[in-house]
């Protein structure tokens, strides 16, 4: 899959310096007020977060700073997502910024995760949520962060484009039919690992230190830290290559995602053309 590069993970090791499996949560306001040193006690290796509503508003979860500073403190990698639904579509940037306003360039070890998953966005179709992702996750990789996928497993074998499968890491949602918070290694629901890196399989946990049902997620490989440094920069020839393998899409939204990223269109599209001339 496509983690970080060696040197920017920080993993949970075995004795026998084998990775594991690692079992983490999400969760927002409708949690409540949490006890975080309980929920580090109950084995619970990460958290991700909502930051803040849907565009609509804009305005901070109420639970986000407390839950934040609570995982951290009790050593708890921890991610952010972002629901991505109608009035997020009226304006991506606007959206994509005023979370990375909430964040206020703080760290966080386990990324920003679209989430995938409301019905309006599904009626846009493949391609149009092909690039509504690439265009949230330009910004936010410019602003230095890691950025998954979430989404369920019918969103992913219908609606999520190859070229999302080939560049982002997956968090897939699948739960038993009936539903109660246990977590079966062996089930057939689960994802494959060759598809995602981590499991929602539960939206009826029991956790201590919080008093309402919890989300449950697994991640496949014992990743607990996913550093928000800044990415590597690409030179002008690997993007020139990438934008001729079409990984960077279309002539319409290849200047704006390139853009986005923080590098200069012109130059990577002249040395494009240099390189195409050539093999004339």
């Amino acid at each position: 899959m496509r983690r970080p590069p060696e040197h920017l993970l920080m993993v949970i090791m075995t004795r026998g310096e084998k990775m594991n499996e690692v079992f983490g949560i999400d969760v927002s306001h409708h949690n409540g007020s949490i006890n975080w040193e309980q929920v580090a006690h109950d084995n619970k290796k990460f958290a991700i977060l909502k930051c803040q509503y849907e565009a609509q508003s804009h305005r901070k979860d109420e639970y986000f700073e407390a839950n934040y500073a609570g995982a951290g403190k009790y050593g708890m990698a921890r991610g952010v997502y972002i629901y991505i639904a109608r009035a997020s579509m009226a304006d991506p940037v606007l959206d994509a910024n005023s979370l990375l306003k909430h964040l206020a360039g703080r760290k966080l070890e386990y990324g920003i995760w679209l989430d995938l998953e409301d019905k309006t966005v599904e009626a846009k179709g493949k391609a149009y949520i092909r690039n509504l992702a690439y265009q949230y996750a330009d910004i936010f990789k410019k602003a230095g962060y890691y950025v998954g996928i979430y989404c369920n497993r019918d969103w992913y074998v219908r609606l999520i484009h190859d070229d999302l499968k080939r560049d982002f890491d997956f968090w897939i949602a699948r739960y038993p039919r009936n539903d109660t918070g246990v977590y079966n290694k062996t089930s057939s629901l689960k994802p494959n690992a060759s598809i995602a890196v981590a499991w929602q399989y539960s939206s009826k946990g029991n956790v201590a230190g919080i008093m309402t049902k919890t989300d449950l997620n697994v991640d496949y490989d014992g990743v607990v830290s996913l550093i928000a440094g800044t990415p590597v920069r690409k030179t002008i020839d690997e993007l020139a290559y990438e934008v001729i393998d079409g990984r960077w899409g279309t002539k319409q939204d290849r200047k704006q995602r390139l853009t986005l990223a923080g590098y200069d269109y012109k130059a990577v599209q002249k040395k494009v053309n240099e390189i195409l001339a050539n093999r004339k």
